[in-house]
């Protein structure tokens, strides 16, 4: 199952900016066959697109890093007030 998943996520990957349009293709920029459109028509375009690649990555790894460490283990975290010590042996 996993291995159908490794090969498949690079093909669509890479058709992506294979297939682009005309519109696309004739850019004059970095982007060139990636993006739809016009593209960027200053510095500043590519450093708002720069922040928000920043902002998302950082989310990503605080919400990776809150599913698989949680840190809940204090005695003072707000499940242990629902939680009897009796009932679940803690």
């Amino acid at each position: 199952m996993m291995r159908k998943y490794i090969v498949t996520i690079p093909v669509i990957l890479v058709s992506g900016t294979a297939f682009g349009c005309d519109a696309c293709k004739k850019q004059q920029s970095f982007f060139t066959g990636i993006s739809h459109g016009r593209g960027p028509e200053s510095t500043w375009d590519y450093l708002i697109v720069a922040l928000m690649v920043i902002v998302t990555l950082y989310v990503l790894f605080a919400a990776l890093n809150c599913m698989f460490r949680p840190y809940e283990n204090h005695r003072s975290h707000i499940k242990y007030t629902f939680i009897e010590s009796d009932d679940y042996g803690i």
